[in-house]
């Protein structure tokens, strides 16, 4: 007598290709941490060096960071449209969703440093008496300990990051305060001083998105939103310990 296979299981099947998918879009996530990496290692070099070709390049591979982004949202919309995911999956495409716009974000950032670059070739104050280069890179180890979280799916990590992003914030007060002193007693150094006022700020701020992608990353592997914090536990909900 023949022997009928069993049909394959659809639900199983279903299964099956949405892990695929979900890996998909974070191999494009993996990228997309490498593109703005060294997108932003060029931003630093351009800077202290000075060099606005560097610069350029920067703004030019933020079209490349953008294309990326693009990809990453329609992978995340054909997923959430053809398999309505829950529970794990669907923490993981919604987490997917912040930190892709985390690194645009990042990206955006680094081409406004780069764009400013060619303002500071007539000053050199800066250098020597703002902590400026220390803070930068503070910035992308920050950056860098966010990608190797993800990267690694490590929840510790992410959170140890949470306390890197002081030092950030730490550094960025010590160089504006320095700028302020540069302005009051190099008054003809003010306008260049000014721009390196919002590149510090800029820097600062991708401290913060790598903090908030760090978040993300707590969030499709705990399940737990840590999020604005004081707002959740004025709200009645539950926080854990980390800010």
């Amino acid at each position: 007598m023949e022997q009928h296979r069993k049909a394959p299981d659809v639900s199983v099947m279903q299964m099956q290709t949405l892990e695929q998918e979900v890996k998909t879009v974070f191999d494009l996530l993996s990228e997309m941490f490498d593109r703005v990496d060294e997108q932003l290692a060029d931003t630093v070099n351009a800077l202290f060096g000075g060099d606005t070709l560097l610069a350029q390049r920067v703004r030019e591979t933020d079209r490349k960071v953008d294309a990326q982004e693009l990809k990453i949202d329609r992978g995340c919309a054909y997923i959430l449209e053809t398999f309505h995911p829950e529970a794990t999956a669907l923490r993981k495409i919604i987490a997917a969703m912040r930190i892709n716009a985390d690194l645009e974000r990042i990206g955006d950032l680094c081409k406004h440093v780069a764009k400013k670059v060619v303002f500071l070739e007539q000053s050199t104050l800066w250098r020597s008496e703002t902590h400026i280069i220390d803070m930068a890179d503070a910035v992308r180890t920050i950056v860098r300990e966010a990608r190797e979280a993800f990267i690694q799916q490590d929840r510790l990590k992410a959170r140890q990051v949470l306390a890197y992003d002081r030092q950030v914030d730490r550094a960025y007060r010590e160089v504006i305060e320095a700028i302020i002193a540069l302005c009051h007693n190099h008054p003809g150094e003010a306008e260049a001083l000014v721009h390196l006022v919002t590149m510090s700020k800029a820097l600062e701020r991708i401290a913060d998105h790598a903090k908030s992608i760090v978040r993300s990353v707590v969030f499709f592997i705990e399940g737990v939103d840590i999020r604005h914090q004081k707002v959740q536990r004025t709200a009645g909900g539950v926080a854990s310990s980390s800010s």
